[in-house]
């Protein structure tokens, strides 16, 4: 049960304390370049948690002197958005680049924390070179790589499935309960599913930087999902019983 975008915004980190309050997220990603990540970890850090890097290279400022990565910035040297680079007829972000900055967001990761991260993956960018560049630093510092639903191979050696994305609404909306009962047969064929979630409370950061608002505090209130995991008796595990 894995939250993203620890210290997207104050809002966001608040959020996600709630869910892994509620004792329903055990897996909890943080983006190291953003202004609220310090506030984001002090919220969680004493929490029962596999905690994760989120590397995120759309959203904010980079931590890399923008100059030694102009494929992932704009002139004024925040990063391009996840939109952006969506829009981009091909993949033009540089695989060395993007280590740069991940091995950045790594070093940041390990300041704030003091730790190396239970797991490692990559934030809204579906880019094949983003992935290189991931699997090179997790390679690099012996880290546990996730990317379920985009890699079958990986699902396959990891013994770890993705529940697929859910159909979202016009509004980036969607139904839960029909999307987890739908899910059901998959979950019990699989040894281990993972479920990705992205709770949040809102604020005008959030609402003026993401795609995804309302959907963010809906999944706040997941109390019905504790019955459900009970009454078809999911085992919840997190990433450290599998890195």
């Amino acid at each position: 049960m894995r939250a993203d975008d620890l210290s997207f915004s104050e809002a966001v980190n608040l959020g996600i304390l709630k869910s892994v309050k509620d004792g329903l997220i055990n897996s909890v990603g943080i983006m190291p370049n953003m202004v609220y990540a310090e506030h984001g970890y002090s919220l969680i850090k004493d929490e029962n948690i596999a905690l994760g890097q989120h590397t995120n290279i759309c959203a904010g400022k980079p931590l890399t002197d923008p100059k030694l990565i102009p494929s992932l910035v704009r002139e004024d040297g925040s990063f391009c958005t996840s939109k952006e680079i969506r829009e981009r007829q091909e993949d033009t972000i540089d695989v060395k680049e993007c280590e740069i900055e991940t091995e950045a967001q790594l070093k940041r990761f390990i300041e704030i924390t003091g730790r190396m991260p239970d797991y490692f993956e990559g934030h809204a960018v579906f880019s094949e070179n983003f992935f290189t560049a991931l699997k090179n630093v997790a390679k690099r510092h012996n880290l546990f790589y996730c990317i379920p639903d985009l890699d079958k191979k990986w699902e396959e050696e990891n013994g770890i499935y993705g529940l697929g994305f859910m159909k979202l609404t016009p509004d980036n909306m969607y139904n839960p309960k029909e999307y987890y009962t739908e899910c059901l047969d998959k979950i019990k064929s699989h040894p281990c599913s993972v479920a990705i979630f992205h709770p949040g409370y809102l604020d005008n950061y959030i609402l003026t930087h993401s795609s995804f608002t309302h959907i963010r505090a809906m999944e706040c209130e997941f109390e019905w999902l504790k019955n459900f995991i009970k009454d078809n008796k999911i085992e919840l595990v997190d990433f450290r019983n599998y890195k």
